[in-house]
């Protein structure tokens, strides 16, 4: 087997935490024959140096691409234009593809089978935070194939304890009564829960988002919503310390009538995820809060390009809740899918880099997950799971 690793916007975390033990997990697999590796010197904090390749340098089965050609942004953004590009891969005639690429269109030429690497996580669960999943489509919130039905009722018998300890348990009890208060929100109006996505400049897959700044989100709100509505703003922790938030901090403290940025100091918990458990809805566009809302049953309205599972009961438009938003009158997710995507998600999809086969990637692509690994994957949760913790 071959295995072809296509990483244009790969980070040095993401390298060295993701693709460096599964390259050397599946370097030590009698079935994979060779390893590939295409990806480029760093730029933008995408790529790799010198000191990532040395500790890497006795993996037998791994050959190097290191694409070096045309102003860097092209391979990272359109890859099918190098010259070549394409060519290497037929030459290289890889079966599966692992993918971590914000241009979809290149790899979707690719042959063999294209899986994008995308990262695990799903509040309110813990979970490793170099867990990944498989997708043949990215960025497709809580859809999950009719055929893994059946799988997804065996996750759920054996992430039963966990269900029962959540049931038990109240949503994010602490300092929950007083929210509102302590995030220095309004007592009596509607409240959206606005958090931003990461707006560095090595984070490529912010194209597919239908806002690619905060400000420009936050501007649309202001002039679509209507005025009762009250804009809970959460930024990217990494927003703040590594890009310039003067503009967005300007926005929301000129119209401190309608926004507030809220930050959780006087609270043991995120304030992104309380909101989400909280607000009378949640804003999706590429944000992964929309998992956490979804769990708690709190409306999202979606306004991403990206598709949403239909059992979440996004409200896709802002201009479609005015009105609803302060009578209560928009629909959450539905509880009983919700507690059986979350089943299949963390027992049958989440993949940890160092347990890497070329067996367990391709059940993987073809949605075969047995009892035994089912079971296996629900005590790696079980040992992870700490009540309910809430990120």
């Amino acid at each position: 087997m071959k295995i072809l690793f296509y990483l244009p916007v790969i980070t040095p975390w993401w390298f060295d935490h993701v693709i460096a033990p599964m390259l050397r997990a599946l370097d030590g697999d009698p079935e994979v024959t060779e390893q590939h590796v295409m990806i480029a010197p760093l730029w933008r904090n995408t790529g790799i140096d010198g000191h990532q390749l040395a500790p890497l340098a006795d993996l037998g089965k791994v050959h190097w691409h290191v694409i070096d050609q045309g102003e860097p942004e092209e391979f990272r953004t359109n890859g099918a234009g190098l010259e070549g590009l394409l060519d290497l891969v037929d030459e290289i005639e890889p079966d599966l593809c692992l993918v971590r690429s914000a241009d979809f269109e290149t790899p979707a030429q690719f042959p063999g089978i294209v899986r994008h690497i995308m990262e695990g996580a799903a509040a309110p669960f813990e979970t490793g935070s170099n867990w990944f999943v498989l997708e043949e489509h990215p960025f497709r919130f809580g859809i999950f194939p009719e055929a893994a039905e059946p799988t997804a009722r065996s996750c759920q018998v054996a992430l039963s304890e966990i269900w029962e300890a959540m049931d038990e348990r109240q949503v994010l009890e602490d300092g929950a009564s007083d929210w509102r208060k302590l995030l220095g929100l309004p007592g009596d109006r509607p409240i959206i829960s606005v958090p931003l996505h990461y707006e560095h400049e090595e984070n490529f897959f912010g194209v597919h988002a239908s806002f690619a700044r905060g400000t420009d989100l936050l501007s649309y709100l202001l002039e679509t919503l209507a005025d009762d509505a009250f804009l809970a703003v959460t930024d990217h922790p990494l927003n703040r310390l590594y890009t310039n938030r003067t503009a967005i901090d300007a926005l929301i403290s000129g119209n401190a009538d309608r926004a507030c940025l809220c930050v959780a100091e006087k609270l043991p918990h995120d304030a992104t995820g309380l909101l989400s458990a909280k607000a009378d809805a949640v804003l999706s566009d590429l944000s992964k809060s929309w998992s956490m809302a979804a769990y708690c049953g709190t409306p999202i309205v979606h306004v991403g390009r990206n598709a949403m599972a239909e059992w979440i009961h996004a409200t896709n438009g802002v201009d479609r809740i005015n009105g609803k938003l302060a009578a209560r009158g928009l629909p959450g997710a539905d509880p009983s899918a919700a507690r059986e995507w979350f089943s299949w998600h963390l027992a049958a999809r989440l993949m940890v880099p160092k347990d890497v086969t070329a067996g367990a990637l391709m059940r993987q692509v073809d949605g075969i997950v047995t009892d035994e690994q089912i079971e296996e994957a629900a005590g790696r949760i079980k040992t992870w799971f700490d009540g309910a913790r809430w990120t």
